[in-house]
C-alpha cells in the first residue's frame, strides 16, 4: 500500500521511508490504523509548513520596517538641528 501512495504522489519519500520503517517494526495493527496516521502526518507536515510561511513573512515585513525607520533616521540626522528647530 505505501508503494502505490508514493508511486501516486499521495507521499513523498521521506515521509514513506518514516512509514515504512514503522509497519516494518510492526507498529500499525491494520491498514485502517496506517491510513489514518498517513493523514495525520501529512495534515501535520501542510500545518507546520503554514506556520513557518507566516513566520517568514512576518520576519520579512518586520525588517523591511526596520530598514525604512533606520533610513528616516539617517534622513533626520543629515537634515541637521536646524531642520528639527524649524518645526
Amino acid at each position: 500500500m505505501l508503494k502505490k501512495y508514493r508511486d501516486g504522489k499521495k507521499i513523498d519519500r521521506n515521509l514513506y521511508h518514516d512509514l515504512y520503517l514503522k509497519c516494518k517494526g510492526n507498529v500499525y495493527k491494520n491498514k485502517r490504523v496506517l491510513m489514518e496516521a498517513i493523514h495525520h502526518e501529512k495534515a501535520e507536515r501542510l500545518r507546520e509548513k503554514n506556520i513557518t510561511e507566516q513566520f517568514e513573512a512576518r520576519r520579512n515585513r518586520l525588517k523591511a520596517m526596520r530598514v525604512r525607520k533606520a533610513a528616516r533616521r539617517e534622513e533626520r540626522l543629515a537634515a541637521g538641528p536646524m531642520a528639527a528647530e524649524k518645526k
